[in-house]
C-alpha cells in the first residue's frame, strides 16, 4: 500500500516518483525536513534505463494499490 505524504517526526516522506540517478532511473520517495533540508529518502524499484519505463513502473504502484 502506497500512503499519500506521510510525517515521521519533524520529516515529511513525498508519495513515489520517478527519480535519477548516475544508475539510471528508478521510484523512489523524498524526505523534507521542516528547515528545507531534503534528499532521496527510499528506493522502490529496479534502476531502468529510461524514465519512460519507470514511470510505467510506477503507474503499476498505483494502480496495485486501488485494487
Amino acid at each position: 500500500m502506497i500512503a499519500s505524504d506521510m510525517m515521521i517526526s519533524n520529516t515529511r516522506i513525498t508519495e513515489p516518483e520517478v527519480m535519477q540517478s548516475a544508475a539510471g532511473y528508478y521510484v523512489g520517495e523524498y524526505y523534507e525536513e521542516e528547515d528545507g533540508m531534503f534528499g532521496p529518502y527510499s528506493r522502490l524499484s529496479e534502476y531502468f534505463a529510461t524514465a519512460k519505463q519507470a514511470e510505467a513502473y510506477l503507474r503499476g504502484l498505483h494502480y496495485d494499490e486501488d485494487n
